[in-house]
């Protein structure tokens, strides 16, 4: 049975091939539709606590899940920007706070940190080769510093003024340094990678507001969670008015394909099948190595349906709504299984019904 199975596989690999993909592609867009609204809810969520009801403007072409989890790329928009905002009459007005700031990674004596530049207050140290520092307790830690300690940093000198305990949420391996000091040690001058905003936007319209600052600096993304919110609203009123379409078609293409399969397997092997037959080989067994071999396709297609979604809708999150999404591995079970039935049922009937031919019958047919 064993060398049956091998025999056919390998003699028609690439039709297995092509209705394996097939059913993958079919099972990724279904992954999709099912686990794009409960992905999103939680990935905004999440940015909700870090956003609050402010407005994150940041460069374009920036993953916002990478940023959040502070991995930061080599996108940047110009230091003016803060200074565009300010000047314009509708924006100032609303945006009372505009906080420029750059961050970056950076490891210094073998420990992984963040650098924040920003342009807060900080202490000066007037004819002094020092530039001010404040240290998260984790870096501290890490570096064995406190206050009033020096620190070396591509060859600049700063002076710890402050060890921050407790820190910022997640920034405890943070350099907290003035904005010109951030700009010279990560290699860019007069640029940052986030504009913090933030006013009174109670009655503001606030996906229009957000418009009209991406308008006013060009190569930006303004983020707010409303704006997030009201994207994922679209989409999961695409997704439910198609959402019987897509299961239906899905449907009938992995039903088709499978009997497809079966009907190629039985037309391109009648004369062994009629041989084995003849040759006393049960019909069960024949039935067995034709569903069998359904089954093996199908369940692949579907496991590597799951897999491709997982790029196809990390690159759908962050097309239309600027986030990454994954796929909730609770379905993968459901997928699973109803490949495995429709296989089951799909391949069953096809091979139950040319093993009841004459053997004879079959051999003569080419």
């Amino acid at each position: 049975m064993f060398m049956l199975l091998l025999k056919e596989i390998r003699h028609r690999w690439i039709i297995h091939l092509l209705i394996v993909f097939l059913m993958a592609f079919v099972v990724s867009i279904l992954v999709i539709q099912s686990s794009i609204n409960s992905s999103a809810e939680e990935t905004i969520k999440a940015l909700s606590h870090e956003l609050g009801q402010g407005m994150l403007v940041v460069p374009e072409g920036t993953d916002l899940e990478s940023f959040y989890a502070m991995r930061y790329g080599q996108q940047v928009m110009p230091e003016d920007y803060e200074t565009l905002v300010k000047s314009s009459p509708h924006l100032s007005k609303h945006a009372g706070k505009v906080d420029p700031r750059l961050y970056g990674n950076i490891t210094v004596q073998g420990a992984d940190l963040v650098i924040v530049g920003l342009k807060s207050q900080l202490p000066e140290y007037k004819n002094s080769e020092y530039e001010p520092v404040a240290v998260g307790s984790g870096a501290a830690g890490s570096l064995g510093l406190k206050a009033g300690d020096t620190l070396k940093i591509k060859e600049r000198q700063f002076k710890v003024f402050r060890v921050i305990d407790p820190p910022p949420k997640g920034f405890d391996m943070a350099l907290f340094m003035p904005l010109t000091s951030a700009q010279r040690i990560l290699d860019k001058p007069g640029k940052i990678n986030a504009l913090n905003m933030g006013g009174c936007w109670c009655t503001l319209d606030i996906p229009a507001f957000a418009i009209e600052v991406e308008n006013t600096l060009p190569g930006t993304m303004a983020i707010t969670v409303d704006g997030m919110a009201k994207a994922q609203i679209e989409i999961n009123n695409i997704m439910a008015r198609y959402s019987v379409l897509l299961w239906i078609t899905g449907t009938i293409l992995v039903i088709g394909s499978i009997v497809f399969l079966i009907i190629y397997m039985i037309r391109k092997g009648e004369r062994e099948i009629g041989l084995l037959l003849s040759i006393g080989l049960s019909p069960g067994k024949i039935i067995i190595k034709n569903v069998t071999i359904a089954v093996i396709t199908a369940v692949t297609g579907a496991l590597l349906g799951y897999f491709l979604s997982v790029p196809l809708m990390s690159w759908f999150g962050k097309a239309f709504m600027r986030i990454g999404l994954s796929p909730s591995w609770q379905y993968l079970p459901h997928f699973v299984a109803a490949s495995l039935i429709i296989s089951l049922i799909a391949s069953s009937l096809p091979s139950w019904f040319v093993t009841r031919l004459d053997p004879t019958k079959l051999l003569r047919e080419e």
